[in-house]
């Protein structure tokens, strides 16, 4: 008989001022406020496709994946590189793949051969 015994992997960093739940989801409004855009994180979790896991509070707060919180706020800061709307640029790194891990953004380009 053999065991095995591994870590899971350590969750990747983010701002010390985000409210984290146990369930590893944080407020829209915190990323909104990282970001500085707020009409733009909101529209983009409206409207493409960033999904909310959880809705509560007075004002009906919404939560996303702390992952999806992240590469929303790497679409931001691309975005503004770029000169482009984030929903735009969270749609590029979003249909390419993109992934969030311990300590690293991944987004796969496809460069040809």
């Amino acid at each position: 008989m053999t065991a095995t015994a591994t870590n899971a992997p350590e969750a990747p960093p983010v701002p010390k001022d985000w409210r984290v739940t146990p369930q590893g989801t944080v407020p829209v409004s915190d990323v909104a406020r990282t970001t500085g855009d707020y009409p733009a994180v909101n529209y983009t979790v409206r409207r493409c496709g960033v999904p909310v896991i959880d809705q509560g509070g007075h004002g009906r707060t919404r939560y996303i994946s702390v992952s999806e919180a992240l590469l929303l706020v790497a679409a931001a800061a691309l975005a503004v590189a770029a000169g482009v709307a984030l929903a735009q640029m969270y749609r590029a790194i979003k249909t390419a793949g993109a992934t969030v891990g311990a300590d690293a953004l991944t987004i796969p380009l496809p460069l040809g051969s």
